[in-house]
């Protein structure tokens, strides 16, 4: 089974988000998370599946890890390529490798990097400023 799926497909106006990492538990447990925030959530397991996805699916966000070891594009050359190839669409990075982004990779991405492990309030901020939705859902 592919891991690049469509989760929910919830309301036509609703926002998606693509998730992308390589580690499956994890990406299954960001992929929920971010669903319970009232999101549509697309995933893949790394950059190659990501830019697949993109080019069928409306994806108004993607949320991926830098270091994705052994995948043919990494989250910073996923940035790089939505940057030029799909300007409106918004990225977040994450890592749980501190040094993992050059700060001159800061325009390819809604800095600063997110932290792993990440905290739910914090994922769900962050990808609510980058979208510009005004109020947290409770």
């Amino acid at each position: 089974m592919p891991a690049a799926k469509a989760i929910d497909a919830g309301v036509s106006a609703q926002r998606t988000v693509l998730v992308v990492e390589d580690v499956a538990p994890v990406r299954l447990l960001i992929a929920d998370i971010v669903r319970s925030f009232g999101y549509s959530v697309l995933e893949a397991s790394n950059g190659e599946e990501a830019i697949r996805v993109i080019e069928r699916s409306a994806v108004h966000i993607v949320l991926s890890d830098v270091y994705m070891p052994n995948a043919p594009i990494d989250g910073l050359q996923l940035a790089h390529w939505v940057h030029g190839q799909r300007p409106g669409i918004k990225v977040i990075l994450t890592s749980g490798v501190v040094s993992a982004v050059d700060p001159a990779y800061a325009d390819f991405h809604e800095a600063p990097l997110l932290q792993k492990p990440v905290r739910p309030q914090e994922l769900e901020r962050r990808l609510r400023s980058a979208l510009g939705d005004k109020a947290e859902r409770r």
